[in-house]
């Protein structure tokens, strides 16, 4: 005896019924099904057959059509499909993501794919394993949803090869990422060594203060000499530490890092104590735009990947 879904898909004034892989019944409306899916919609636009009342074909009266997806995938499925009555199901695992993503293409549920791919980016499953949603991106060959997870996943550390391996990213893909994260770290530790987009970015409230003396000791330091003034030095070595962190995490995060510290050491000068943490705090903000704008201008790799998997 098959089982029955949950509610909304037990509605005894439903018009067919969807038998999942696993055997469970689900009743639902033919006209749900055909204005989400072109598919269920010339389905049920060909001419059926002479009932032979089989057991396997109909149920309680109802045709009965056997798809592949478990009763969870399924389930999820629907909830897309059904009216703003039923909630969308909530989607926090990637596993999850993926077969319900792969059944919506499946049956040409545009509507529910956008929406499912708006899902798979959204910062809390990002934030939890962006390579695996770039692995899923890669699949099914969504290349908007596949450079947001490479992005993002600059805020973690490398993934081990085993990850990689793992995640069933293609070689190519492994390869192309490994070679776009070294070029983002080359270009953030860049931003250390040259400061010349500060000089044109800087305002005057950050000249006065870089330029006026207090009783900090100074660290001849010529990456970071500017208009003829040596940095202090508890602001050289976080700009050090800094460059430390954004080899291993070239995003804004690693910004923030050491700033507490750095802002603390300052904070033992009565000159930089009065206005180190606002300058710090508008320093790191310019710093997190022109990161943001060199890691952008990193050469394209997606594209040309996406085209041979």
């Amino acid at each position: 005896m098959p089982g029955v879904a949950k509610a909304p898909f037990n509605n005894a004034k439903a018009d067919i019924i969807l038998c999942s892989s696993d055997n469970i019944y689900f009743r639902v409306f033919r006209c749900m099904l055909a204005l989400t899916s072109p598919f269920f919609e010339a389905m049920f636009d060909l001419p059926q057959p002479k009932r032979n009342h089989s057991d396997d074909e109909t149920f309680d009266g109802l045709d009965v059509i056997r798809v592949l997806e478990t009763s969870r995938t399924l389930d999820m499925l629907l909830r897309f499909c059904y009216p703003a009555a039923v909630k969308d199901p909530g989607l926090e695992d990637m596993n999850d993501v993926e077969e319900v993503l792969e059944a919506a293409m499946k049956y040409g549920m545009e509507d529910v794919e956008e929406r499912l791919r708006k899902a798979m980016v959204a910062p809390s499953l990002l934030e939890s394993n962006p390579v695996h949603v770039l692995a899923i991106a890669c699949r099914f060959g969504l290349v908007p949803e596949a450079k947001i997870a490479a992005r993002y996943s600059l805020r973690h550390t490398a993934p081990t090869k085993e990850a990689l391996t793992t995640a069933r990213l293609p070689d190519n893909v492994i390869q192309g990422l490994v070679i776009y994260r070294s070029r983002c770290s080359q270009a953030a530790r860049t931003l250390c060594d040259n400061l010349d987009w500060l000089k044109q970015s800087q305002t005057h409230s950050f000249y006065e203060w870089w330029t006026n003396c207090c009783p900090c000791n100074s660290k001849a330091d010529v990456r970071y000499l500017t208009h003829g003034t040596y940095p202090r030095e508890w602001w050289a070595d976080y700009m050090d530490k800094t460059s430390v962190a954004l080899e291993e995490f070239p995003c804004g995060a690693a910004l923030m890092k050491n700033l507490a510290e750095a802002v603390g050491r300052a904070s033992s000068c009565p000159s930089c104590r009065r206005r180190a943490q606002d300058q710090m705090v508008h320093f790191t903000g310019t710093f997190a735009r022109e990161l943001d704008r060199v890691i952008a201008e990193v050469p394209e790799w997606l594209n040309s990947v996406f085209v041979r998997i």
